[in-house]
């Protein structure tokens, strides 16, 4: 009885290591878990579209902006000079054109009573010279369209919501045209970028549920779907040497890292006290068994693609 007893207890410690080992490998592979995750957002890059020294600077580091705000001005002296003088250009074209016109009505009005009156070459000539006119006073009001835009642009404002981070730009700063002198994190766009083993994607789809933990809030998980899967990561054995030559990376047979592929999570569910801020580590866990048909994205509904 003993024996039995013995062999029975070891049958039953076997039987349930065995569940516990298949269950943990059920769980594997419906809900794949991952610590690499990074929490991101859109990134915006403000930049002026005319070159001049910054006037005034309306914000601080760091500071949140809604959009619409006015973040910087550019000294608009030069600007104002340039609409001045494109204007009185627009005025003496126009009084240009009105001469060249008045000459060509009379010129008309003459043959009209007097076939011979003026020669007809002459009469082409005068027509050709109104409507060279008339098109240097469309160039002028576009020139002063293009002066009256480019002195708006001296005021930059906010595109969108967020906040302003690692800034150096001061007054007196020299602002050229489409360079970047401001990041803007739109606070609008956070979603999560997971980095799954390439063994652990093959359940994964779109719209599969996902649970958050960030490092920084470890008892307050955020909630989510899988919004899209990557397609493609960089090989670095494509890489050249200065010879020219591909650089191959030496690799042990026994030893295979499996790659890591790019999971996008969108973001459903963020409770108030979570602060989010780019870069930060974030652990995910995603239900597979638990997939969204539709979820919000934008103010839009998205489907997931099956």
């Amino acid at each position: 009885m003993k024996r039995l007893f013995q062999w029975f207890l070891t049958c039953a410690f076997a039987a349930t290591a065995i569940v516990v080992v298949l269950v943990r490998y059920e769980d594997y592979l419906v809900k794949p878990w991952t610590r690499d995750g990074q929490v991101q957002a859109d990134i915006i890059t403000v930049a002026s579209r005319v070159t001049g020294p910054v006037e005034h600077v309306r914000f601080v580091d760091n500071q949140f902006v809604k959009k619409g705000d006015l973040l910087f001005s550019i000294d608009k002296s030069t600007f104002i000079a340039a609409v001045n003088q494109a204007r009185s250009q627009l005025e003496v074209d126009e009084a240009n054109a009105a001469e060249a016109l008045d000459v060509l009505a009379r010129s008309r009005k003459l043959v009209a009573e007097d076939v011979d009156a003026i020669a007809r070459q002459v009469l082409v000539q005068y027509e050709y010279a109104w409507q060279a006119a008339d098109a240097q006073v469309k160039a002028s009001k576009a020139r002063l369209e293009t002066a009256e835009l480019n002195l708006q642009f001296t005021d930059v404002y906010a595109p969108v919501s967020g906040f302003v981070t690692n800034y150096s730009l001061y007054r007196g700063t020299m602002s050229v045209a489409d360079v970047p002198l401001i990041s803007l994190v739109d606070t609008s766009s956070y979603w999560i970028f997971g980095y799954f083993k390439e063994t652990s994607v093959q359940n994964i789809r779109e719209g599969d549920r996902a649970e958050i933990t960030l490092m920084g809030y470890p008892d307050t998980p955020l909630q989510g779907v899988v919004q899209s899967l990557g397609w493609g990561i960089a090989q670095s054995n494509n890489n050249l040497n200065y010879e020219l030559l591909p650089e191959v990376n030496a690799t042990f047979e026994w030893i295979r890292l499996a790659q890591r592929i790019p999971v996008r999570i969108h973001l459903t569910h963020v409770p108030p006290q979570v602060r989010l801020r780019v870069g930060t580590t974030a652990s995910i866990l995603i239900d597979t068994a638990a997939r969204e048909e539709e979820y919000i994205e934008h103010g839009e509904v998205r489907r997931k693609v099956r």
